[in-house]
């Protein structure tokens, strides 16, 4: 027995493709936008095959129970509190587990940006549950976009809900950035590093006194910063110190040479070539920018 869809208290929205292709007109669906969206419980028998695959990406997203996804010849598990997102116009398909059948939220999605997000995720991942995972709110998300969605297809309605997918697929792909609202300091050499420039803001800090703050060598620190936030550690905390002097300029309490001061210049010239640097402009042109706006 095979079902496609049919289950008790199920949710499903499909938006018509009349009203996709006017969708396709407003710059803000270009490049990810929801073609469909849904949530099947205690999915008994579902199957669904597509052998020339789907023109959108496909999430799946399992909070209980269990089922499998055949693509590429491979079938992957997909237990509970796990995803998989499967690429565009990729033969596949997928089902319910006979004896434990799944219990999922999926989305189609559309757009040009759904292959960067695809092609990385084209496997069963684990979303660990603990109490920092805030899955409540991943699932509130879901329920305010079905929400919406009740009440029709409008123009304002689709609006808001596409822009509240880039936050959702967020909470997928960027696990641990999302967590880490809740979450104490870890362990973590890049994050305890960050913290320790965070305090010392006001210092000048070298690259082998961050490094021994964690334990490691000059230049394995470097390259573990570097892969984790694309800047190596001096660059990244002179980052932080002109966003630190920005939020000073703001305020407009102190001059440019006390905020270069306050975030560890003791040389202004220094302090606005670094400003320039990375702002594109004059900390002088920063604050009277400020002031007009």
């Amino acid at each position: 027995m095979k079902r496609k869809e049919g289950f008790p208290g199920q949710l499903s929205y499909i938006i018509p493709e009349s009203t996709r292709e006017k969708l396709l007109q407003n710059p803000l669906f270009e490049g990810l936008y929801i073609t469909d969206i849904g949530y099947y419980p205690h999915a008994l028998y579902h199957y669904r095959e597509r052998p020339e695959g789907s023109a959108q990406a496909i999430l799946i997203y399992n909070i209980e129970g269990s089922g499998y996804i055949k693509i590429a010849g491979v079938v992957h598990a997909l237990p509970a509190d796990h995803f998989f997102i499967i690429p565009q116009h990729t033969a596949h398909s997928y089902y319910a587990d006979k004896e434990n059948p799944w219990s999922i939220y999926w989305i189609h999605i559309g757009g040009e940006k759904t292959k960067f997000i695809s092609n990385a995720f084209s496997r069963s991942i684990p979303i660990e549950r603990t109490n920092t995972s805030r899955i409540n709110e991943r699932l509130d998300l879901f329920g305010e976009i079905f929400k919406c969605l009740e009440t029709g297809y409008g123009i304002e309605t689709l609006e808001y809900v596409n822009l509240c997918l880039p936050r959702l697929l967020a909470s997928f792909t960027h696990i641990k950035q999302y967590r880490s609202i809740n979450e104490q300091l870890s362990n973590d050499p890049v994050s305890l590093s960050i913290n320790f420039m965070l305090v010392n803001l006001k210092n000048k800090v070298t690259l082998k006194q961050l490094a021994n703050e964690v334990h490691l060598s000059c230049s394995y620190f470097t390259r573990l910063f570097l892969s984790r936030t694309g800047f190596s550690p001096i660059d990244y905390f002179n980052q932080l110190k002109i966003q630190q002097s920005c939020r000073h300029l703001d305020n407009r309490e102190l001059s440019i040479s006390e905020v270069a001061r306050e975030v560890g210049f003791e040389d202004q010239f220094y302090f606005s070539r670094m400003f320039k640097k990375v702002m594109n402009q004059s900390p002088r042109e920063y604050r009277k920018g400020r002031i007009l706006s």
